[in-house]
């Protein structure tokens, strides 16, 4: 297999071996702490270089311009637009030789399961944690919504997200324990079609190293058509813990059921 790699970067005077890619407070694109364009190209002969901005070139170019590009397995990503100019989906260091592939942006819906959320009591945390670390897998979140320990009101927002809108994973939040009032394994049983067995014992495993509790938790994948839903903890700390023990599998998981896969 070919490795399709990062193989120049020119920062508008000379070559580099490494840039830092960072979002500005007001949304600009930054390159070593100088807002500055991003351009991919592939390789050609004779290449004229942009002496106002970072040129990427790539070893075997994109393929589709409504892609993103991913360094090293989600390190960096960039997402690209029709005239060869990138904007920072995820930032981070950029170097000489990165890996990359080309990912589709995964369509990313976020419910809250919360009776004291959902009445405004307390502020909802664990969302956009797991909105912002989703990222790392290409994720764009598309519907979020808050709702109360409540069946019918958890399989309502995910029928209408799965069967309406198309979305291809789902994260809930909250509603994994075995207090009374916990019920979100059983409202997304009911309508899925099939459970993902490994993700739900892999988080408990993976997080129980550190807290022996995490145990009691009932945190479990399933799907519905071709969306993948998964019941996370509500805590931030303990919703985040478990997506990144499993986030690299949910990728793989959405390109399977949507049979979508990186192209290598």
């Amino acid at each position: 297999m070919i490795k399709k790699r990062l193989i120049r970067i020119y920062d508008g005077e000379k070559d580099v071996t490494m840039a830092y890619l960072h979002v500005g407070n007001k949304g600009e694109t930054m390159v070593d702490g100088m807002v500055k364009k991003i351009f991919i190209t592939a390789p050609m002969p004779l290449l004229p270089l942009n002496e106002s901005a970072l040129t990427l070139v790539l070893s075997h170019g994109v393929e589709d311009s409504e892609n993103l590009v991913s360094f090293d397995n989600g390190e960096v990503i960039l997402k690209l637009h029709s005239d060869n100019e990138a904007e920072i989906f995820k930032g981070g260091f950029l170097r000489l030789s990165m890996e990359y592939d080309e990912w589709f942006p995964i369509n990313l819906g976020i419910l809250t399961v919360s009776d004291r959320r959902s009445k405004g009591e307390l502020i909802d945390t664990s969302a956009p944690s797991l909105e912002e670390i989703s990222q790392s897998i290409g994720a764009v979140r598309k519907n979020y919504d808050i709702v109360p320990d409540e069946i019918e009101e958890i399989q309502r927002v995910v029928r209408h997200w799965c069967d309406d809108v198309g979305l291809d994973l789902i994260l809930i939040t909250g509603g994994t324990g075995i207090s009374p009032r916990d019920v979100t394994p059983e409202a997304i049983l009911e309508i899925s079609d099939k459970i993902i067995y490994g993700i739900g014992e892999y988080m408990r495993w993976s997080t129980s190293l550190n807290n022996p509790m995490s145990i009691l938790s009932r945190g479990m994948a399933v799907t519905r058509g071709k969306t993948v839903i998964v019941a996370l903890p509500g805590s931030e700390k303990g919703a985040t813990e478990c997506f990144s023990a499993v986030s690299p599998t949910l990728r793989h998981a959405v390109e399977v059921l949507t049979d979508r896969h990186v192209q290598h």
